[in-house]
């Protein structure tokens, strides 16, 4: 009879950002414990809290499935005589497996019959698996950091402090380490008072711990959070200023949530939100509370505790107290920064290093104005100036003594004292969005000035390291290249801006100036292999095959929009009745080009196409079609990629008639280089847009 299984390993408080990804391995390591164990399930739940992993198995089978294996043996032909009695050569392979020749058989196999021995290994109890297995998997499970306690040899998040572990009323014992687990578990470190609670019965494992003021499931916790916060600004005619990462962090602080608001004084709006903003979320973890109509802020914010007192007016005043103190330092902070222009902080950036390898962060706004400036001069000429001077002043706010105390900041905080020195607002909103996208779905620049500053701050800093050492290797990306690389890329994307990706990374090493020791050509060669791949599972992200999506990356990697049209044009037509006939005529005529390779060692046009050669019918007709094509493409329409492609549709019928009339490789050598040169004309048609023979039909 199946049972639900309970397996919680009690711990000090674990740190918040490991939580989530912990909570997903321990879901799907536990599945593959089992199934590699041969015990089946209903479902496996995981939950978590800071002192606390959960798993829940539910409906786990009694025992072990039965192992049945199937061991091949000797041909009949050689294990048995002619009368049918056993020979050495079968007895030999029964005593390697301690059974006797009746335990045998016979099998039919297509070489001829086999003798075949069939093993099964009876499964155990489900309680006698568990104890074998646990433990070792317990300590296998991945976190960003583990570490060693007391006297133990072994590693984990936090020291574990209890373990439980129950299958139905069954207490599966084991031992991790010193510790040895048991049916208990314990409640809130202040509210659940000190002694173990039994778990029983295991299905009421919820509620038990409810009544000991923990909340064990994280959506729980974070409906609980938001229902009460929203409520408490809701009171006092405010919204609550709601952020994902602030929400998944106070779930995975808390065991048992509870929200109160706080005040702070109304002096203080006077500073920007974003100085107000952070830190109260950052430093505090506090909720803001923005005005009904979302114009500003209201003069409260909503911290979540976690813990429940019959009085809680003291966890408000000590909130706000703290809060006030933050707010004053950030009052102080911002005052004194803008005493000074944000052009007076420029220069001083060449005491600040910002890599050994690659010069001072002033250095770095010297490359990021350079790229800046290619980027303006062959997109946005007119806006040369204004990106320029955005560019010299990007980082000037890393010597601010906000930035310093909240890094947070960096960028936004430019951005604001660029508009206080008067400095035009297009160069304000540039730097305050020049950091963006800060994550792979991160919002992106919007507009054109922020979008260019953040293409040239990034891209400095991709060719820059991989220059000077290979910042990516496996899972280590240490300078965050792959998310740099997919901003570049969504940025392009976004923008719709048409530049020569290789030019581009061919500039940023340029600005390097002699720091790259590397060969610049092959530092270039391995970045936009580097940025190939992003793309490439970028658009697989998006749902495109991988054959339409290499087809196309496998001919060029120049434009990056231009490539994303041509995917998508591509997938689009993938679903035509036409679709076949524009990849076999492609092959057709790649595939003859390929056998004139081996059989004459043809490589291309020994000499240029002489249309006076061509005498056929045919092959006037797939030339005049060639023709027209490309004279089509030459006069504007090589943009138009719905109908280019089809367009070489229409070339498949001139491509048969000339396959099904014609010889190609005829023993004329003048004759068979001309047809030769003829395909080939067609060939570069077909792959100017794509590489068709990586599409599968």
């Amino acid at each position: 009879m199946a049972e639900d299984f309970l397996l919680e390993i009690g711990t000090e408080e674990l740190p918040a950002a490991f939580l989530p990804g912990t909570i997903e391995a321990l879901r799907e390591r536990a599945k593959e414990l089992l199934e590699a164990n041969r015990l089946q399930y209903e479902g496996v739940a995981t939950m978590a809290t800071p002192r606390r992993l959960t798993l829940l198995v539910r409906g786990l089978e009694e025992k072990q499935d039965d192992f049945v294996q199937e061991i091949s043996g000797p041909p009949r032909s050689v294990a048995f005589t002619a009368e049918g009695a056993p020979t050495q050569v079968l007895e030999k392979f029964c005593a390697r497996y301690g059974v006797e020749p009746e335990a045998t058989s016979i099998i039919k196999k297509p070489k001829g019959e086999y003798v075949c021995l069939r093993k099964v290994e009876v499964g155990k109890p489900a309680v006698v698996v568990l104890p074998e297995i646990l433990p070792s998997w317990i300590v296998s499970l991945p976190f960003p950091k583990s570490m060693r306690w007391g006297t133990q040899d072994i590693r984990f998040a936090r020291p574990i402090r209890w373990i439980a572990a129950l299958y139905g009323k069954e207490t599966i014992v084991f031992r991790v380490g010193d510790l040895e687990s048991g049916d208990t578990t314990r409640g809130h470190r202040f509210l659940g008072g000190r002694n173990p609670i039994h778990i029983e019965p295991l299905e009421k494992y919820g509620e038990i711990l409810e009544k000991n003021k923990v909340v064990v499931a994280p959506e729980e916790r974070r409906e609980r959070i938001l229902l009460q916060a929203r409520k408490l600004a809701a009171e006092v005619g405010g919204e609550l200023l709601e952020e994902e990462d602030l929400i998944e962090t106070l779930v995975f602080i808390t065991e048992y949530p509870v929200a109160v608001r706080g005040k702070f004084h109304e002096r203080f709006l006077s500073l920007p939100e974003e100085v107000l903003i952070a830190p109260m979320k950052g430093h505090q973890k506090y909720f803001p509370v923005k005005q009904g109509d979302g114009k500003g802020l209201l003069p409260y914010f909503v911290t979540i505790a976690n813990m429940e007192a019959p009085d809680m007016l003291p966890v408000q005043r000590g909130n706000e107290k703290v809060l006030a103190a933050r707010l004053e330092d950030a009052k102080f902070f911002f005052e004194e920064d803008t005493k000074r222009p944000l052009e007076d902080y420029v220069d001083s950036l060449r005491q600040v290093i910002y890599h050994k390898k690659l010069g001072t962060s002033f250095e770095k706004v010297v490359r990021i104005e350079a790229l800046a400036g290619f980027l303006a001069e062959r997109l946005c000429p007119e806006r040369q100036t204004v990106l320029k001077r955005a560019a010299r002043l990007c980082k000037a706010d890393l010597l601010t003594q906000m930035v310093v105390e909240f890094p947070e900041l960096q960028g936004t905080m430019g951005g604001i004292y660029a508009s206080v020195s008067g400095e035009p607002a297009e160069v304000a909103q540039a730097i305050r969005e020049h950091y963006r996208p800060v994550s792979s779905e991160g919002a992106l620049p919007e507009s054109l000035e922020g979008a260019l500053l953040s293409l040239a701050d990034k891209m400095d800093t991709v060719v820059g390291f991989f220059g000077v050492g290979s910042p990516v290797s496996g899972t280590s990306d240490p300078f965050g290249m792959r998310r740099r690389t997919i901003g570049i890329l969504r940025i392009l994307l976004d923008k719709d801006l048409e530049i020569s990706l290789p030019n581009f990374v061919e500039k940023g090493l340029e600005c390097l100036d002699g720091r790259v020791k590397k060969e610049p050509a092959k530092v270039q060669e391995v970045v936009v292999d580097f940025f190939r791949l992003r793309y490439q599972q970028f658009l697989l992200a998006k749902g495109f095959p991988y054959d339409t999506v290499e087809a196309v990356l496998s001919r060029s990697f120049e434009n990056v929009p231009d490539l994303y049209r041509r995917v998508e044009v591509l997938h689009k037509m993938r679903s035509e009745p036409d679709f076949e006939k524009l990849i076999l005529g492609c092959k057709r005529a790649v595939n003859i080009l390929e056998q004139a390779g081996r059989d004459y060692g043809y490589t291309g046009p020994g000499s240029p196409l002489r249309e006076s050669d061509l005498k056929e019918a045919a092959e006037k007709e797939l030339f005049t079609a060639a023709e027209g094509f490309a004279g089509k493409m030459a006069a504007g329409e090589s943009k138009e990629y719905e109908r280019v492609l089809k367009g070489l549709v229409g070339l498949k019928g001139p491509i048969d008639r000339l396959f099904d009339e014609l010889m190609i490789l005829t023993d004329d050598r003048r004759t068979r280089e001309n047809r030769l040169a003829l395909l080939r004309k067609v060939a570069d048609l077909f792959q100017w847009f794509a590489d068709f023979s990586k599409i599968s039909l």
